[in-house]
């Protein structure tokens, strides 16, 4: 499947961002109007104030000197409260937390065979990068339209007075909306090469500092060469960074006496006013505060218009990964599953010109258990993800009980298989939670699972695992044998063991796979390996080569046909006799 680049429009992406948390951004929009009402009040408060300090104080003097201080204390109520607390430390992480749900849920949603190619796993990692930008591509919308009301009220105002303070504005517009724009072409300029090189200084310092990595890099003498390209990725950066400030730099200063023309232009024309006559001294003051907001507005304006197309580049790549189509299933699994048959299946990796599996067919019936062998290479994992839904055929189907996997929903086809996988995951939970994580709803004791993976060693249910959190590490082959017991613990009607005893020495793998006789009672199994010590006790062997199937028979029936399965065993036959 390809995947496509983000196609949204602004307002689609607009649209989708308000409705992640309508809430928030009707609350935000509320606090912005009851502000600008408090910013009028202001400059009302203000012109009134100084007019009775003209007339010497008169009776009403406490009372606007009291409304002057609320007003003082709203504005900064809102702008501490509200701008630099709530929405920081409530609104933001509510909202975070909403879309990382999203984000998770919408992951477990698109196939694995899109998810695991290359080029979507560089775009999910842009798309959770993107996701922390979200919130303020919507707050830029909210503040555009609470800065417009503001400033047109504000204009409002202004011109009561006279339009002379008009002839001043643009000067203090049109600097901050040419250096703005400036600043954002040089940035859409440096942007992928910049964002490329803090992907490299990323990489590199993981590779320095993570446990494994480190330690190779300690025994191959490589970390003076990975320093050095972490130094060259951060000095490419800082020379963009570096070369876009001084640019932006001399730019303001070349507009700085225009800025500084309109920024004073609100006193000037009011101070002129006042001498003429036109206005008093009570509109003197409220003029110059009057135009000191508007300009405020007005290049807090002119910044988010600018600012809003780095943003919307910035979000792209969440659309992207969030436009990725989903798997949709419309059946619901029967109660228990007779047969799972595949019919020329075939499946073929993304970027790949050959498939990895070529026009498989069989039938697999409730209670059976049947094993799968092949080399290195041959298809036996991708059988497996194909087999259990995990991946959708490129062609052909899996039809478990005549129900395609491509129309069955993957949450009830899921919840009737267990797996143990070649790449088992390591959770960094305790060791009763690691293996209850198959199926919390079931209740019992793990401890007789645990004696059995530390039999020489006490380890209790609630030991923490990982290093990351200060727990205990286990070695490769107790950590599969973690696994195993995950994979055991859950009640199912398939149970597929894909390598499962690969970092397992000979004496555990045996004491494994006569629990996994004991598992199988009723249930139907899928064991894949390329290690033959324990296919005998299948019903049927599969022999796959180059992804397509080369023999089936049992044990002895494939030893005398004197073919691929006769070669595999005899070079391996030292081991196991």
């Amino acid at each position: 499947m390809k995947l496509e680049q983000n196609g949204r429009t602004r307002l689609q992406m607009l649209r989708f961002v308000l409705r992640s948390a309508p809430g928030s951004y009707a609350e935000m929009a509320v606090y912005g109007v009851l502000n600008c009402l408090v910013t009028l009040c202001n400059v009302w408060s203000v012109q009134k104030l100084f007019g009775q300090l003209a007339a010497g104080m008169g009776e009403g003097f406490p009372g606007t000197l009291a409304l002057y201080g609320t007003v003082l204390v709203l504005s900064a109520g809102y702008s501490v409260w509200y701008i630099r607390y709530r929405v920081q430390f409530c609104v933001i992480v509510d909202y975070e937390a909403s879309i990382r749900g999203k984000l998770h849920a919408h992951s477990q949603s698109i196939s694995n065979e899109v998810l695991e190619t290359p080029d979507a796993y560089a775009k999910i990692r842009q798309a959770d990068g993107a996701r922390q930008n979200l919130f303020r591509y919507g707050e830029i919308w909210i503040s555009i339209g609470i800065t417009v009301l503001q400033a047109l009220t504000l204009t409002g105002y202004l011109s009561a007075f006279a339009g002379w303070f008009f002839l001043l504005l643009p000067m203090a517009a049109v600097p901050a909306a040419l250096e703005a724009l400036y600043s954002a072409r040089l940035w859409k300029r440096d942007y992928a090469e910049s964002a490329q090189c803090a992907r490299e200084e990323d990489a590199y310092e993981q590779a320095m500092t993570d446990p494994t990595g480190c330690k190779e890099s300690r025994l191959t003498g490589g970390a003076a060469l990975l320093w050095r390209k972490w130094q060259s990725s951060r000095a490419r950066r800082n020379a963009l960074d570096e070369k876009r400030s001084k640019k932006a730099f001399l730019m303001r200063f070349a507009l700085l006496p225009v800025q500084i023309l309109g920024d004073t232009g609100g006193f000037l024309v009011s101070a002129v006013l006042l001498y003429c006559g036109g206005i008093t001294f009570a509109g003197f003051t409220a003029g110059v505060a009057a135009y000191g907001m508007l300009t405020a507005s007005v290049k807090a304006l002119v910044g988010s218009f600018t600012e809003e197309p780095q943003w919307r580049n910035m979000i792209a790549p969440f659309f992207w990964y969030w436009d990725i189509p989903k798997r949709v299933g419309d059946q619901d699994m029967r109660s228990a599953t007779e047969e799972i048959r595949l019919q020329h299946v075939s499946f073929r990796y993304s970027g790949q010109t050959t498939n990895a599996v070529s026009d498989v067919s069989m039938t697999i019936h409730a209670g059976e258990v049947i094993a799968i062998v092949g080399e290195n290479g041959a298809g036996k994992t991708t059988l497996a993800n194909l087999l259990l839904g995990l991946y959708l055929p490129t062609e052909g189907e899996v039809l478990y009980d005549g129900v395609s996997t491509a129309r069955l929903r993957e949450t009830g086809l899921h919840r009737r298989q267990s797996a143990v996988m070649q790449n088992f995951a390591r959770y960094q939970l305790t060791v009763g939670d690691n293996i209850r994580i198959a199926d919390f709803r079931k209740t019992g004791a793990v401890e007789q699972q645990i004696a059995e993976i530390f039999p020489d060693d006490k380890v209790a249910a609630d030991t923490r695992l990982g290093k990351a959190f200060g727990g205990r590490e286990l070695s490769g082959g107790q950590w599969q044998q973690l696994s195993c017991a995950r994979g055991f613990w859950k009640d199912s009607d398939l149970v597929v063991l894909d390598e499962a005893t690969s970092a397992i020495d000979p004496l555990r793998e045996k004491a494994m796979y006569d629990r996994f006789r004991q598992e199988m009672v009723g249930k139907t199994g899928v064991l894949i390996t390329h290690r033959l010590g324990a296919v005998s006790m299948a019903d049927r062997i599969i022999v796959l080569a180059d992804g397509a199937i080369a023999q089936t028979g049992t044990h002895s029936e494939l030893l005398a046909q004197d073919g691929i399965y006769a070669r595999l065993w005899a070079s391996q036959a030292g081991a196991y006799g």
